[in-house]
């Protein structure tokens, strides 16, 4: 009987121990599995409304209980939401102002029963591609391609009438157990609470709100403008100043300007979160305003910057160069800097939300138009490259050009420069200049002599061999005439004189010595003539009248033209 008991003791153990280990798994069966890594469900429109939501309410109550993490649950109701259009400079300003708009909008209305929200199922089933709220334009579409392919988001036109929608329901109460978006407590700046205490004692009409703004805060806004302005106007008052003075360091007082734009945002930002406290539209505007003034004035700044280190670089690398290299060095310096400021503009316009890539594809597609209509401003930039690299002239060079000749002054990225002899400046395209048979006067080591004298026929046999022997000598002994080549030489009979030819080199390359050793030689040739006793001749001609029997020399005329 004991032996009995026992064994039924320990079955009843048993049992015991089973029906245990069956109810804790039935517990932990039931219990919700915990996935934190799981993305909020934006599957369809019930599931992106609900994720919604939630996530505002939950943000707000970790905001309020000063939790850092509201970001997060924040940033979660951002994301049902198509931000596509939203500039990136006030992307995290105006994602959260629209998500809250949205959310005091929603809780105002009465809203479908979930069971009536098309789900995942139903969505695949109809084919739904977009969903509206009934009797409102607030619309849900899917996403169509990208990472986020299938998520449903509120469209781009929904978050662009936020703040109309908002307007139009905010006469509205909350529905049963809806906290709202708490857009009014944010724009009465509540935060703010010394600015807060000074409105308490500002008239009635200065707590008035206009445009989504309290008329304190457009005041306020207004005098950190004005501010802002006096403050540049200041700082560039002692940057004149300053560089007038000629003290230390005038030259950086050109940067003083320049320096004071590029801070304008940080300084606008700083007075409006901390002393303000302001949301709204108007402060987007008043943003991307100060934005604009920030990217001039690092444009600006750069553009400074790079322009006074190319001039240190001239002064030490190239103090002894030649003229066309310090001026290529110039115009590289220029071109990186028009090429970097560029660069500045285009990402200013991608944070500003303007298209870049339309842009672009806009000139890829007007590439063509463009290219016809700037042929010569492209044609020029190719030959002023050219006369860099090749440099047939330099700055400095006397060259002969189309039938003109000059001093080159300088070669630019479009023109080139060359004051005449009658001191007159001529500019010619790159373009056309490089096309030209130039003749390059500075380069030469030598000017060639050579004139065609032109003796009487009257002159005898003797008198050419003084002629041409004296000449010989003449250039031989001249200290300002070149060795070789050089000659003196009998060149036939013209028609009305004896041709000698006088060829020699003027050791020089300047023009103005060229024409004095000319001169002088010139001089010596018609000493020389005339010590021959013979003269240079004039253009003759002799008749001959025909008599009766012949010719007869004596009624021969001679007739000179002078």
């Amino acid at each position: 009987m004991n032996v009995s008991f026992a064994s039924r003791g320990r079955c009843t153990c048993y049992l015991l121990l089973v029906a245990a280990l069956l109810t804790a798994s039935t517990v932990v069966a039931e219990t919700p599995p915990n996935y934190p890594l799981e993305p909020p469900d934006r599957s369809s429109p019930r599931a992106t409304i609900g994720t919604f939501l939630d996530s505002i309410d939950e943000a707000w109550d970790l905001y309020e209980a000063r939790d850092g993490s509201f970001e997060d649950r924040l940033l979660d109701a951002r994301e049902c939401l198509d931000l596509s259009e939203i500039p990136p400079l006030v992307f995290n300003e105006a994602s959260a102002e629209v998500a809250l708009l949205l959310k005091d909008v929603l809780d105002r209305l009465e809203l479908p029963p979930p069971a009536e929200i098309p789900d995942a199922a139903a969505v695949a089933e109809a084919g739904i591609s977009r969903w509206t709220i009934p009797h409102t334009e607030i619309t849900l579409v899917p996403v169509a391609e990208g990472d986020r392919q299938g998520e449903w988001l509120f469209s781009t036109r929904t978050v662009a009438n936020a703040e109309t929608y908002f307007d139009k329901v905010r006469h509205l109460p909350y529905q049963p157990g809806r906290k709202g978006g708490h857009v009014d407590e944010l724009r009465s700046g509540a935060r703010a609470t010394l600015l807060i205490r000074l409105t308490e004692v500002m008239p009635s009409w200065f707590r008035r709100e206009i445009g989504g703004v309290f008329v304190w805060q457009w005041f306020g806004l207004g005098l950190l403008v004005v501010l802002l302005g006096l403050a540049i106007v200041l700082i560039a008052w002692i940057g004149q100043r300053w560089r007038r003075s000629r003290l230390i360091g005038h030259g950086l007082a050109e940067f003083f300007v320049p320096l004071a734009l590029l801070n304008v945002p940080d300084a606008g930002d700083f007075i409006i979160n901390r002393i303000f406290d302001l949301p709204g539209a108007p402060v987007l505007v008043l943003r991307l305003v100060f934005s604009v003034v920030g990217n001039i004035g690092l444009a600006w700044l750069v553009a400074l910057a790079l322009t006074r280190f190319g001039d240190l670089v001239l002064r030490i690398w190239f103090h002894n160069a030649r003229p066309v290299r310090r001026h290529l060095a110039k115009e590289i310096f220029r071109i990186v800097t028009i090429g970097v400021v560029t660069v500045i503009v285009v990402l200013a316009m991608q944070r500003l939300g303007v298209p870049v890539a339309g842009l672009v594809a806009g000139f890829g597609i007007g590439g063509l138009a463009i290219a016809l209509a700037a042929q010569s401003t492209l044609e020029n930039f190719i030959g002023g490259i050219i006369l860099y690299t090749d440099q047939p002239v330099k700055v400095g060079d006397f060259c002969k050009f189309d039938s003109r000749s000059g001093t080159v002054e300088d070669v630019g990225l479009r023109s080139v420069r060359i004051r005449t002899l009658d001191q007159t400046i001529i500019t010619v395209p790159n373009g056309d200049f490089a096309k030209m048979q130039l003749e390059n006067l500075t380069d030469r080591d030598r000017v060639l002599i050579r004139e065609e004298l032109c003796l009487r026929y009257e002159t005898t046999q003797e008198q050419l061999r003084q002629v041409l022997s004296e000449l010989e000598t003449m250039l031989s002994d001249h200290h300002q005439v070149a060795d070789e080549p050089k000659w003196v030489c009998f060149n036939g009979y013209g028609r009305h004189f004896l041709e000698v030819e006088l060829f020699a080199y003027a050791v020089t390359n300047v023009w103005s010595e060229f024409l004095e050793i000319r001169e002088d030689v010139l001089l010596k040739v018609m000493e020389i003539v005339e010590g021959a006793g013979t003269r240079l001749a004039l253009p003759t001609e002799i008749h001959y009248v025909s008599g009766e029997y012949g010719a007869d020399e004596s009624s021969a005329t001679d007739r000179r033209a002078t």
